[in-house]
């Protein structure tokens, strides 16, 4: 493998859409995905092995607090480190912008992502009650300080 990161384009709006579509079963609006990954204050980070897409990780940054909004990895590149090094270079690009915390909100049944991340240095720090529609599940939110 030859993994490398970098940031995500305007241009890489339709592989973001089909790795979403994929993996949690919808996606978001390609131009907002344009207009989103441009934004200085956004880390949009993809891994790609080879040239190829293989994982993707979106941060949005306000201030000192950034929102961890997704982490994606195609399944046969699943318990590889992907996706630790790919948040761990995304945690060094929000430290550059000064945040000194990063939230998110991951499904409760969600058990390999939430061990993920507590393997990642994030605490439970609360609940959010019917945060995720079809079905309709709550939400564990966690945080990390940088």
């Amino acid at each position: 493998m030859n993994i490398k990161f970098r940031n995500i384009t305007p241009e890489d709006a339709s592989i973001i859409s089909e790795f979403e579509k994929k993996i949690f079963g919808t996606c978001t609006d390609k131009e907002s995905y344009k207009k989103l990954c441009q934004r200085k204050e956004n880390i949009y980070v993809m891994a790609e092995d080879n040239h190829n897409a293989i994982a993707y990780c979106t941060i949005t940054a306000l201030y000192e607090t950034a929102d961890l909004c997704n982490i994606a990895v195609k399944e046969e590149y699943r318990r590889l480190h992907i996706a630790s090094g790919l948040l761990s270079e995304c945690i060094i690009r929000c430290k550059g912008l000064g945040v000194t915390r990063i939230l998110l909100e991951a499904r409760e049944s969600n058990l390999p992502a939430l061990n993920f991340y507590k393997k990642m240095d994030f605490m439970e720090i609360g609940i959010r009650k019917g945060y995720y529609k079809e079905p309709c599940e709550d939400a564990v939110i966690m945080e990390k300080m940088l």
